[in-house]
C-alpha cells in the first residue's frame, strides 16, 4: 500500500487527479477555513504530496507556500515524495537543500508528450475564442518547434491552416518542413508576420520583438502559451496596438479530466501502485487552496 496522498487543488485538472489515484477521497477547503495545526497533522499522515502544475501557482498563495516549506523541514515529514509540474528554481533549491525527494511530472517524457497534445487542442480553443478568423486557410505563425510547438503546428495543419514555424535551429526547421510546414529563422520574422492574423508563441524567452510586432496587422492576436517570462515584448505590443493573450496552464482549463489522468498515471507509475483498483485503506486528501 502506498499510503495517503495530499493533492493541492488549484484548478479542475488538479481536482480530478483523485479520480485516477487509489484511495477514498476527503476534501478540505482551506480557502474557507485554514487551520495550520489540522493541516500539519494531515500532511504527516501522507506519504506523497501532489503540488499544482505548474508549481508556480503556489506563489499566488504565500500562506500555503510558507506552510508547506515549514512542514517539509520537520523530521516527522522526512521520506515523503513530492510531485508537481515545472518546479520553479526557488522550489528546486529549497527541496535540494532539504534533501527532499521530488518528481517533476513535466520532465517525464510520456507526460510531456501527452501534455503537449492536450495543450495543442486547448490552444486551438483559445484561437477560436479570440480570433475573428477561421483556422482553415489562415496563415498562422508558431514560434518554436519543441513538443508543444510541434503538436500545435501539426494539429493546425490538419485543420487546414497554413502554418509557418519560426525556429533558430537548422535541424528543427528541417523537421518542420518535412512535416508539411513553412519554416524559417527568426530573422525572417518581420516579413512572415505581415500576412498572419494569429501568432502562437511557445518559446519562454523574448522572441517576438519590436521589429516583428510593428509589421503585424492590427487584427493580429498573439497567444503566448510559454511559461514565464513568456516570449513577447509587451511594451512594443502595446505601442502598436497588438493584442497579447497570456494563455498559461491551458490543460487546467480545457480537457481537465484527460489532463488529470495523464498526471495521475505518472504518479501511479512512480509509486508502482495497482492501476486497476481503489485502495480503500488509504486516503486522498484534496486540499483546495
Amino acid at each position: 500500500m502506498v499510503g495517503n496522498t495530499a493533492v493541492f487543488v488549484t484548478d479542475a485538472r488538479q481536482r480530478y487527479i483523485a479520480d485516477y489515484l487509489p484511495g477514498a477521497v476527503q476534501t478540505y477547503d482551506w480557502k474557507q477555513k485554514y487551520d495550520a495545526a489540522e493541516a500539519g497533522r494531515l500532511l504527516e499522515s501522507c506519504s506523497q504530496i501532489v503540488l499544482p502544475t505548474p508549481v508556480a501557482k503556489l506563489e499566488k498563495n504565500k500562506k500555503v507556500s510558507d506552510f508547506l516549506k515549514e512542514e517539509l523541514t520537520k523530521k516527522e515529514n522526512k521520506g515523503k515524495i513530492l510531485f508537481g509540474g515545472a518546479f520553479t528554481e526557488g522550489w528546486k533549491s529549497f527541496l535540494q537543500r532539504g534533501e527532499i525527494a521530488y518528481s517533476d511530472l513535466m520532465q517525464d517524457e510520456t507526460v510531456a508528450v501527452k501534455n503537449a497534445d492536450v495543450t495543442a487542442e486547448a490552444t486551438v480553443a483559445e484561437i477560436l475564442k479570440y480570433s475573428d478568423y477561421s483556422i482553415r486557410g489562415q496563415k498562422i505563425i508558431v514560434t518554436g518547434y519543441g513538443r508543444c510547438g510541434r503538436a500545435l503546428a501539426n494539429l493546425l495543419h490538419a485543420m487546414g491552416a497554413k502554418v509557418t514555424v519560426l525556429a533558430r535551429n537548422v535541424k528543427v526547421r528541417k523537421l518542420a518542413r518535412e512535416e508539411g510546414h513553412v519554416a524559417v529563422d527568426f530573422s525572417y520574422g518581420p516579413e512572415e508576420v505581415y500576412g498572419a492574423r494569429t501568432i502562437v508563441n511557445t518559446v519562454p524567452a523574448t522572441v517576438l520583438k519590436e521589429p516583428m510586432i510593428k509589421e503585424m496587422h492590427p487584427d493580429t492576436i498573439i497567444l503566448d502559451i510559454a511559461s514565464r517570462p513568456g516570449g513577447v515584448d509587451l511594451a512594443a505590443a502595446e505601442t502598436y496596438g497588438i493584442s497579447v493573450i497570456p494563455a498559461l496552464g491551458l490543460p487546467g482549463i480545457y480537457t481537465t479530466r484527460s489532463s488529470a489522468k495523464i498526471l495521475a498515471e505518472a504518479i501511479r507509475g512512480y509509486a508502482g501502485t495497482d492501476q486497476d483498483r481503489k485502495e480503500e485503506r488509504s486516503w486522498i486528501f484534496q486540499i483546495v487552496i
